[in-house]
């Protein structure tokens, strides 16, 4: 029998539920949940082969959206409780299973004279870009929340907010690994970039804008990331990039940080955002107004406020006299393809030469994702990200994502692509030099 722990919520779970003996009688049992007529249904498999494969699947899935809003999430809650009760999720684990991880890297360029680069992955979307004096964030998020109180905002439209604590941890790690100051930090960065609204890719920016860079950096976001943040974060400072975002093969315009001799360049790209789980996509839509308890940048919110909004993807151009010495293309969700790649006219001025790609919820696209992204892209170098799992302080010991299959999507949907690739743990600085 499967434990699930001793609470009440997970108690009152089990007298719901119905265990069977699963047909294929490889030692695995299967939990059946009832919630308004909707049948729930998760097979917990355990194997020699395989030490552990998590599938979830609803029975009537066409029907999921005849559910209710409140009925939806609490049908999500119950997956990742469900599933967390047995998961295997270690970094030995992923090693032990043929997953590569990183703690640093180094990359070549071979753009004459060029001036190095230094990436450092912060965790979930997140990036710190810095290269010449010039440098950009991207998805900074440290306010890591345990999964039980964003399960209780979900649900009950309980608060969450930015935690001082682990912020001030994130802002050590910058600041120790690339050898700066918090002087250096606020004069340095330019510009602060949210690739969509959920509250663990834009809670922190505005604490950061503040506390951390003193208000001095342009903030970029999504039509209804710009609502919901324009009370906290100041006017001038606040630009919605949506209406200048590349769509398909329309090239839109770009972002330039430069400092007379070298610069970096930031086109946004329409991309999208997989579901959470099957036929469940939380927190979608856009804002229209900002919250009215949302007035100063260390607020409580609810999770339920950081709508999606529309979801980018961003190529970064490292730019020199007037010639691309570097090109990356970022892209923190999984998605359909085409969705989120470059025009083929931005495609076609120079090769991507680091592709870095999200891979929580690759299940719902692995029909065309990455193998198709990266027939596409080309790129020279890639590396993977939102692996990690954001419901866990990254001064804890890390593990993989919830209800993702990590080995899987390395042994059997990206073998497919015949790359090498890096997975960073957050904190990894990757330098890249001529």
């Amino acid at each position: 029998m499967l434990e699930y722990g001793s609470s009440s919520l997970l108690k009152i779970l089990n007298k719901l539920s119905t265990k069977q003996k699963c047909s294929s009688g490889h030692g695995c049992t299967t939990i059946v949940f009832e919630i308004n007529q909707q049948t729930l249904k998760m097979v917990c498999s355990r194997s020699v082969e395989k030490v552990m494969a998590i599938k979830l699947y609803f029975a009537c899935a066409n029907a999921l959206h005849f559910m209710s809003f409140k009925i939806t999430p609490i049908c999500f809650v119950l997956i990742m409780l469900l599933s967390a009760g047995c998961s295997r999720r270690s970094l030995n684990y992923l090693s032990e299973n043929g997953v590569s991880i990183t703690a640093s890297a180094s990359m070549t360029s071979a753009a004459t004279g060029m001036d190095s680069i230094q990436l450092q992955y912060l965790g979930c979307g997140g990036f710190f870009i810095r290269q010449s004096g010039i440098a950009i964030m991207i998805d900074p998020f440290f306010s890591h929340q345990s999964f039980m109180r964003i399960g209780r905002s979900i649900l009950t439209g309980g608060k969450i907010r930015p935690m001082r604590k682990q912020l001030a941890y994130g802002k050590r790690m910058i600041l120790d690994s690339l050898d700066l100051t918090a002087q250096m930090l606020h004069t340095e960065v330019k510009g602060v970039f949210s690739a969509h609204g959920h509250y663990d890719h834009l809670m922190d920016v505005p604490l950061i804008h503040h506390e951390w860079l003193n208000q001095n950096a342009d903030v970029f976001a999504n039509t209804s990331s710009t609502v919901v943040t324009q009370n906290v974060i100041r006017a001038g400072k606040l630009h919605d990039i949506e209406k200048i975002a590349s769509v398909r093969d329309q090239k839109g315009d770009s972002i330039v940080f430069s400092n007379g001799r070298s610069g970096i360049r930031v086109y946004p790209i329409f991309a999208d955002h997989n579901p959470h789980s099957r036929n469940i996509k939380l927190f979608s839509g856009s804002a229209v107004r900002s919250p009215k308890h949302f007035n100063k940048y260390d607020d409580k919110t609810s999770v339920n406020d950081w709508l999606e909004g529309q979801t980018l993807s961003f190529l970064i151009d490292f730019v020199k006299n007037d010639t691309i010495q570097f090109r990356i293309f970022l892209q923190s969700s999984t998605c359909q393809f085409p969705n989120g790649i470059p025009p083929h006219e931005l495609l076609n001025e120079k090769k991507i030469d680091l592709a870095i790609m999200g891979v929580a919820s690759y299940h719902f696209a692995e029909n065309s994702y990455p193998c198709e992204f990266l027939s596409r892209l080309q790129p020279r170098k890639l590396m993977f990200i939102h692996w990690e799992d954001f419901f866990r302080r990254y001064d804890q010991k890390l593990k993989a994502v919830k209800i993702n299959d990590i080995p899987r999507f390395f042994n059997e949907v990206f073998s497919e692509c015949k790359m090498e690739y890096e997975m960073p743990v957050p904190g990894s600085v990757i330098t890249i030099t001529h």
